[in-house]
């Protein structure tokens, strides 16, 4: 009796005395969040199932009738003009939903790096894509520079999934900076911001970040 309800509980629990439970890899974001405070007001792309706060006294850009900002959703800079934080919609295709399930978040990234790269050739990758979370939600980053002619520019991506629709949100120099770490604060500062995110996935339980 005793051996019979043992086998069961066995049955019951998959056998887990003998295989472990996936466990979800969360990696550790490249970059500290910033101590600049945020607007309080919300930003939202236009089907509202994002929404989050632009850093403080950053200013939205009208971008209205510019054919090549295709995609584009918002675009907000600092008083400077030095600066960006750009909203970008990647397009859900029925391919990228089935690279994404192949090969998980990081499809994401080499969608909206060969976007970029499509657009504008001589832009170079200078940090490869890597998965990461924040509370729960999943997101993927990588870094470029445009070509070398315009200087070194720093500019960071970090893309995610609402779901239905797939977004970035990228902080770029709009022209090279005298201070050479200061894209460090900026990428802290596009930190925040994603932290603050509403609608972003989170990871599925059970799963690892590729």
């Amino acid at each position: 009796m005793h051996r019979f309800l043992f086998l069961a509980f066995l049955f019951l629990t998959g056998c887990s005395l003998f295989y472990s439970a996936p466990k979800v890899e969360k990696k550790k974001p490249i970059y500290e969040f910033s101590d600049s405070p945020l607007d309080e007001e919300y930003f939202h792309s236009p089907t509202g199932d994002i929404a989050g706060h632009i850093p403080k006294n950053w200013l939205q850009v009208n971008t209205e009738n510019v054919p090549e900002l295709e995609n584009i959703l918002a675009v907000y800079t600092d008083a400077a003009r030095a600066r960006a934080m750009v909203l970008v919609e990647i397009p859900g295709t029925a391919d990228l939903r089935r690279k994404i399930e192949r090969d998980g978040i990081l499809a994401l990234a080499e969608e909206s790096f060969q976007a970029k790269l499509k657009k504008h050739p001589g832009i170079s990758l200078t940090r490869q894509p890597e998965a990461f979370t924040i509370d729960s939600m999943l997101f993927v980053n990588y870094e470029y520079s445009p070509s070398p002619e315009r200087g070194l520019v720093h500019n960071r991506v970090v893309a995610f999934s609402a779901g239905v629709r797939f977004y970035e949100l990228a902080m770029v120099e709009l022209h090279p900076v005298m201070e050479q770490n200061q894209y460090l604060e900026n990428f802290r500062l596009l930190q925040s911001v994603i932290a603050g995110l509403e609608g972003v996935a989170a990871v599925r339980q059970g799963s690892t970040i590729r």
